[in-house]
């Protein structure tokens, strides 16, 4: 198949996101290219036995650390001991190179990382799940969470490259992979109709993880999400904010409910209650909610938000969010298909009752 690169556009910070099939050529080819004085592969238990081999063979990698699969390595205790690992091999200089070799935990550990060895060293990610493939890896967000919240120590520190090798997606196990569909959709209905219509019309085909189909919609994940990128690099304008559609409520399951749903499990439900919000308080057309929670169910996602979650937990959750303004939150809401914006929303029962899905007496 036919390699598609769609450029980031930062300046002197551009760089391509590079989708197909078997791309360890490429791989190759900008390692090479690069002429990096060492460079070594960060990875997970999961997918190092799986995949690391082959790609150090291609880039030629120094050494390969390896963390423990799950979101629990996403903190500092892996933070320090890969820093540890780096000083101790005695190869690092700030002409290194770091290869993000896994799904989103690895991605943003080893981006940060890198933003941080030396006050910053290049990195390459290397997306092995779908998920890190149309959302994390681009965009060049790396952070790590504390017991206070996710993702609240973190650094902006964009990659020199993004390789999406497909056939990485072929020891994805299902869950993950339709998980992952959950961001799909919901970037389909900040971007628009076209990536709506695209997603309505190859959900079979996407569902069985036929090649093509796959390659074309991560496309116009990326294609958008750069765009958004270069629009609001470091979120002063607010554009890239509103990719995170749907994420406040996911936040506040994943804390609620520790390693019982995947991300894209509370993406789907927390999108749906952004949906809800919108149809209350945006005017958005309650056909439009409809047509997109209906795309989450043909893929049997959930929108549903657990009845155990009480809202005076949800709310004291959202308290702690990093966006808050006293006991103001912005939430990402859609006034139309393609068209999203930020809405403050004071955090009581009312707001809660339609996050939740629930009558408020």
């Amino acid at each position: 198949m036919e390699v598609t690169r769609v450029p980031v556009s930062l300046g002197e910070r551009s760089y391509d996101v590079v989708i197909g099939e078997r791309l360890l050529g490429e791989m190759r080819e900008f390692a090479e290219a690069e002429k990096p004085t060492s460079s070594f592969i960060v990875t997970d238990t999961n997918v190092g036995p799986l995949h690391a081999d082959v790609v150090q063979n291609a880039v030629v990698a120094n050494e390969v650390f390896t963390v423990p699969a799950g979101e629990n390595s996403k903190g500092i205790e892996q933070l320090a001991r890969l820093y540890d690992e780096v000083f101790a091999a005695r190869q690092v200089d700030r002409h290194s190179l770091v290869f993000a070799l896994g799904g989103g935990m690895v991605g943003d550990l080893a981006g940060y990382l890198a933003a941080t060895l030396l006050r910053g060293i290049r990195y390459v990610q290397v997306p092995t799940s779908l998920l890190a493939m149309v959302d994390s890896s681009v965009g060049g967000k790396t952070a790590i969470n504390h017991a206070a919240g996710k993702n609240l120590i973190g650094a902006f520190h964009q990659p020199a490259a993004v390789f999406c090798d497909l056939h990485f997606l072929k020891t994805l196990p299902e869950r993950e992979y339709v998980s992952a569909i959950a961001e799909i959709i919901k970037t389909a209905a900040l971007s628009g109709d076209e990536l709506m219509s695209l997603l309505e019309a190859s959900a079979d085909k996407l569902a069985a993880r036929e090649v093509d189909s796959l390659q074309r919609v991560i496309e116009a994940c990326v294609r958008f999400k750069a765009q958004v990128v270069a629009e609001d690099e470091v979120e002063v304008t607010g554009r890239r904010a509103t990719l995170n559609l749907g994420h406040t409520l996911a936040h506040v399951i994943e804390t609620a409910f520790p390693e019982r749903y995947l991300h894209g499990e509370a993406v789907a439900i927390g999108t749906a209650a952004a949906l809800r919000l919108s149809v209350e308080r945006a005017k958005l057309d309650p056909e439009v909610a409809t047509r997109v929670v209906a795309l989450f169910g043909r893929f049997g996602l959930s929108t549903v938000v657990p009845e155990n979650l009480e809202a005076a937990r949800a709310l004291e959750i959202m308290e702690a969010d990093k966006k808050r303004t006293g006991h103001v939150l912005r939430f990402v809401v859609l006034s139309e298909l393609g068209e999203a914006g930020a809405l403050p929303c004071r955090l009581d029962d009312a707001l809660a009752a339609t996050l939740l899905g629930r009558s408020h007496a």
